[in-house]
C-alpha cells in the first residue's frame, strides 16, 4: 500500500473506533474508561522500543531498561526490540524462547540500508506514519502473554490507538513544514534519514559521495560521533553543521515524537522551507 494510502487507511480506523467507542477518555487518558489489566513485565535495550512500551503499555506493565548484555537472562514476559540496531542484542534476541523476543519492526515496510542494500534500515521512527504498526505489534504481544485476554485488549488497544493519532498529527506536521522545501537534498554523514527522505521527499546524499556542484545545500547534517570532521568539512564549504540525534540512547523530554518535531524544525530551517509553521516545540496531542 502506498503512504497516502497507509495514513488514509490509519484515519479511518482511528474514526471508526472513536465513533464506535463510548467514553473512552481523553487524549492523555485512553483508558479512562478501561480497567486496568494484570501487569506484565517488559524489557528494551533501545530508547524507541522502550518508549513505545510505556506509552502502550502504560500502569499494565513493568518496563526495565537493560542493557545488551542482559537480553540473554532476561525473564521478562516481553523483551522488544529493533533489529539492526545492535548485533549482540539481535544475536541474544534470537536465542530467546518462541515468542518472547518481539521485533517491533515485523509489519513496518522496510527500506534496504543505504550502508549494506542486503540488509533492512532499522531507523524506520523517522517516519512517524511507522509508528502505528509498530504499536500494533507490540500490542499484540501484550496481549499474548496477559492473563485477561479481553481487558488487555482493551487497555493496551486503546492506548495505541491513542499513540496512532499523535504520531499521525505529527505526520502532518511534518508534511506541512517540508512542503514545499526549495533545497531538497540532504547531505548526510550518516545516511540515517532513510525513511524521513523517503515520507518527505528529499534526496538523501552521503557526505562522501555528495557533487557541490551539482547539488547545492546550506548544512550537513552529522550524527554525533562524527562532529568534528563535519563541523570542519562545514566550516571550509561555508556551510552549517547540523546535528542529527538517532534517539537510540534518549529523546527530548523522553519523548520520541517530540525528538522528531525538534528535527523537523532544525531541517526545514536549514532546506530553505518558506511555509514552516509556527514552531513545533510544543507536541501534538
Amino acid at each position: 500500500m502506498s503512504r497516502p494510502g497507509i495514513v488514509a487507511a490509519l484515519l479511518l480506523v482511528m474514526v471508526f473506533a472513536t465513533g464506535c467507542s463510548r467514553n473512552v477518555g481523553t487524549a492523555t487518558d485512553p483508558t479512562a474508561s478501561a480497567g486496568v489489566p494484570p501487569a506484565v513485565t517488559v524489557a528494551a535495550v533501545d530508547f524507541p522500543s522502550f518508549w513505545l512500551a510505556q506509552e502502550v503499555g502504560g500502569d499494565a506493565i513493568e518496563l526495565d531498561r537493560i542493557v545488551a548484555s542482559q537480553v540473554a537472562g532476561t525473564t521478562a514476559d516481553v523483551f522488544a526490540y529493533i533489529p539492526g540496531l545492535d548485533p549482540a542484542v539481535d544475536q541474544a534476541a534470537a536465542a530467546l524462547p518462541p515468542g518472547k523476543a518481539v521485533d517491533l519492526t515485523a509489519e513496518v515496510g522496510l527500506a534496504a540500508s543505504p550502508r549494506d542494500p542486503k540488509t533492512k534500515d532499522p531507523y524506520v521512527w523517522f517516519d512517524p506514519v511507522n509508528i502505528s504498526p509498530m504499536a500494533q505489534t507490540l500490542t499484540a504481544a501484550l496481549i499474548a502473554v496477559s492473563p485477561t485476554e479481553f481487558e488487555a485488549s482493551q487497555y493496551y488497544g486503546l492506548r495505541a490507538l491513542s499513540l496512532e493519532g499523535e504520531a499521525l498529527e505529527v505526520d502532518q506536521r511534518l508534511q506541512e513544514q517540508f512542503n514545499p522545501c526549495r533545497i531538497p537534498t540532504l547531505v548526510v554523514e550518516s545516511p540515517v534519514l532513510t525513511y524521513l527522505a523517503r515520507a518527505y521527499a528529499f534526496d538523501q546524499v552521503p557526505l562522501i559521495l555528495w557533487k557541490p556542484a551539482d547539488q547545492p545545500v546550506t548544512a550537513l547534517y552529522f550524527t554525533i560521533d562524527a562532529e568534528p570532521a563535519v563541523e570542519q568539512a562545514a566550516d571550509n564549504a561555508g556551510l552549517s553543521a547540523v546535528g542529527v540525534d538517532t534517539f537510540t540512547e534518549s529523546a527530548p523530554e523522553e519523548d520520541l515524537l517530540q525528538g522528531l518535531l525538534d528535527l523537523g524544525d532544525a531541517i526545514a530551517a536549514n532546506q530553505d522551507c518558506p511555509l514552516v509553521t509556527p514552531s513545533s516545540s510544543d507536541r501534538p496531542g
